[in-house]
């Protein structure tokens, strides 16, 4: 029965630590968002395509601060070997490649879920039920998966398991955001 099931919780695990990666470059943004720096770029993308809340700035400073989260993960996986050698590590990508690609994706992907609201006149940033709520982090899993799978050759079993998992930990990541003060309900 654990032989049958291991390689789901390998995937499982592997999936939680990539994704930590993106949850400690989410948490960065926040932060980033709240100073000057990115003020340039912060305005919609496209007002009546997208709403207000999808902004310049969300294609910039994610792939940013998901490079610096993956130069971290990476010092950390050299220094402190918490990842078994059979798995997906952060060792195993060009830190620039994957950084700045998962971090982009990751919001480019959420565009065509805001695109069908504001067709179905849903406000921007609006909780219109439990349907969006979850497709609202479907839309970004479903771009990284692909991403994973395509560019950078993850398992396919991997991806599946991720198609499973992802959501559920992005709706858990963005509950603990809420929690924080660093993203409104």
């Amino acid at each position: 029965m654990f032989a049958a099931a291991n390689p789901w919780i390998q995937d499982s695990f592997n999936l939680i630590w990539l994704l930590l990666g993106l949850f400690a470059a989410g948490i960065l943004e926040s932060y980033l968002w709240k100073s000057s720096f990115l003020e340039w770029a912060n305005y919609p993308i496209q007002r009546e395509w997208f709403g207000e809340n999808k902004r310049w700035r969300g294609l910039v400073s994610l792939p940013l601060t998901h490079l610096l989260a993956t130069f971290c993960f990476q010092a950390f996986e050299h220094y402190v070997p918490v990842v078994p050698e059979a798995w997906i590590s952060f060792a195993d990508v060009n830190a620039f490649e994957y950084g700045l690609l998962v971090g982009f994706v990751c919001n480019l992907a959420e565009l065509p879920n805001s695109f069908l609201k504001r067709r179905m006149q849903i406000p921007a940033g609006a909780q219109s039920g439990p349907f969006f709520f979850l497709l609202d982090h479907i839309d970004s899993c479903t771009g990284i998966l692909l991403l994973w799978w395509l560019v950078f050759q993850f398992p396919l079993h991997f991806v599946v398991t991720g198609f499973l998992l992802c959501p559920l930990l992005f709706m858990t990541a963005t509950v603990i955001r809420i929690q924080l003060g660093l993203k409104q309900a």
